[in-house]
């Protein structure tokens, strides 16, 4: 609900270039809804959040564990592509707690924001063309440089345009940093047998249900395999969409009542996951809920 009303902000985040996360923990809708009840239904919202277009990502962490490396994930590359970085969770796991090995903390370094003054070139254009589309960003009042940012079109130095050549060149500078996400992208978890007789197809927290169920039906003979997705966007196809041709059966499970990741992944790779288990009446996707739908 609260996100719906700050949207404009995820465009000025990417026409400023500048880092931000953003977590939406999903609960139904429209509306008020149910306020306190779960779904996966804002997908293709925070897809499509903002006017305009510009690279995104969004992580959708699986449960606890993934919760907190994906935050600190999500910090890293915001900073480093200078824009909007979404966590995409729901209300279930933002609620739900359970005990987990601890984390080394050693091993999680800071995240650096901004580069070192001293590294900028004279005069400073903090909208400078690159060819990995990553302009220098220096902190305002860090340095003796002016740092200029605008809600406008502008200029490498970040003053307001409508010059129609740099509008061109500023839009393309801002997509180049797509590659660089697309060379980052976790690739969705595969368990389960290579030519399985069913795939199961799910992301974020209904990932522990999708096993549950998993193991069940293979305990009843089936050959089985999961695909769970911890990161929706952008997506790679060579990473899952062998997994998908390989299977005799695709199913997805999702908690909401269209199967967004499932047209998602038609819409970039044309393969129509035709059965799928939805659930949205506010609870969680459970084993039993899945088993039940399949018989």
């Amino acid at each position: 609900g609260g996100f719906a009303l700050m949207v404009e902000g995820v465009s000025l985040a990417a026409m400023t270039e500048t880092p931000v996360v953003v977590v939406v923990a999903q609960r139904p809708g429209p509306a008020t809804g149910l306020p306190t009840r779960t779904e996966q239904a804002d997908l293709e919202l925070v897809l499509y959040a903002g006017h305009g277009e510009f690279p995104r990502v969004i992580l959708t962490p699986t449960d606890v564990e993934e919760c907190f490396q994906l935050t600190r994930q999500a910090f890293l590359l915001a900073e480093h592509y200078q824009g909007p970085i979404f966590i995409l969770t729901d209300q279930m796991l933002a609620d739900c707690y359970r005990p987990v090995e601890p984390f080394d903390l050693d091993q999680v370094l800071p995240v650096r924001t901004g580069i070192d003054p001293n590294q900028v070139a004279t005069p400073y254009q903090r909208y400078a063309f690159t060819q990995d589309g990553i302009s220098p960003r220096l902190l305002p009042g860090g340095s003796p440089h002016l740092v200029v940012a605008d809600s406008d079109e502008h200029t490498e130095d970040g003053h307001l345009t409508e010059d129609l050549e740099v509008r061109k060149r500023m839009v393309e500078k801002r997509w180049r940093k797509l590659q660089g996400m697309l060379a980052e992208v976790i690739a969705p978890a595969y368990q389960g047998e290579e030519h399985p007789e069913c795939l199961l197809v799910t992301w974020g927290s209904s990932k522990g249900a999708v096993l549950e169920a998993a193991a069940e039906l293979l305990k009843q003979g089936k050959r089985m395999a999961t695909l769970c997705f911890s990161q929706v966007w952008p997506l790679v196809p060579d990473q899952f969409l062998p997994r998908l041709l390989a299977a005799e059966e695709v199913i997805g499970v999702e908690g909401n009542s269209t199967g967004q990741l499932a047209r998602l992944i038609r819409q970039e790779t044309g393969f129509h996951i035709r059965k799928q288990v939805l659930r949205y009446d506010g609870l969680p996707v459970t084993p039993e809920y899945i088993l039940r739908e399949l018989r």
